[in-house]
């Protein structure tokens, strides 16, 4: 009990009542979206509102009323924040950050990973969790605000670089794609016989790999020309 009073735990009870019905209304009046993955100002409204709760439960000389203000206060601020960020979409970007491009025409866009900071690995990891086999089924994906990862899938499936982990000769040999390769640092895929000896025209890197297709596909789709990588 350290220097507290014997029935100072008995108050404990009664103020964590009261702090926890406090925050289960705060939480529920901030809205379904707050229960969800947290952004940037959500996650920050968390801690702050766990350094609130805290001093409470732990000192006697603690009132629960300041607490409660400052639940209120922050249920206060997250509301006018809200309304400010639907009516300017400069300062809700500002606030939560915007979504970052992480495929582009089925290669790995590295000039958006190098700004967001994230590893091949990772974004491997996510797009295998997301039953991504490799990024040639991939038209585009971005990173979100909230930390989840969106897809947009082609119609057709494609060759591309594959994420999974090896498994065997005989099993590569079902996927592999004939004369299509693919770079090993980006993804791009070429079509020509034998490997290429050039380096990548978006990453200029020179490790190719064989493309692959979906495992269960059998046509892939034949491009009628030159894409615009660019395009939307």
């Amino acid at each position: 009990m350290g220097e507290a009073p014997w029935s100072f735990a008995l108050e404990v009870l009664l103020r964590f009542a009261i702090i926890y019905l406090a925050l289960l209304l705060v939480l529920r009046l901030m809205g379904r979206r707050f229960a969800g993955q947290l952004s940037i100002v959500e996650l920050a409204i968390m801690v702050m509102l766990g350094a609130a709760i805290g001093p409470p439960l732990q000192t006697p000389e603690k009132g629960i009323l300041p607490t409660v203000a400052l639940l209120v206060t922050l249920f206060a601020c997250f509301r006018l924040l809200a309304w400010i960020t639907f009516r300017s979409h400069k300062i809700e970007i500002l606030s939560q950050g915007d979504a970052t491009m992480l495929v582009q025409e089925g290669r790995l866009a590295l000039e958006h990973l190098r700004h967001a900071e994230l590893s091949r690995a990772r974004i491997f990891s996510e797009q295998r969790a997301l039953d991504v086999q490799h990024l040639g089924e991939l038209r585009r994906a971005w990173l979100e605000p909230s930390g989840r990862i969106s897809l947009l899938r082609y119609s057709q499936p494609r060759a591309g670089l594959w994420i999974l982990p090896h498994q065997s000769e005989a099993f590569d040999k079902r996927i592999l794609v004939e004369s299509r390769y693919a770079c090993g640092q980006c993804g791009y895929v070429v079509e020509q016989q034998g490997e290429p000896e050039q380096a990548c025209r978006y990453c200029q890197h020179s490790h190719w790999e064989r493309a692959v297709k979906r495992l269960g596909t059998d046509k892939l789709y034949q491009p009628q020309g030159q894409e615009d990588d660019t395009a939307a």
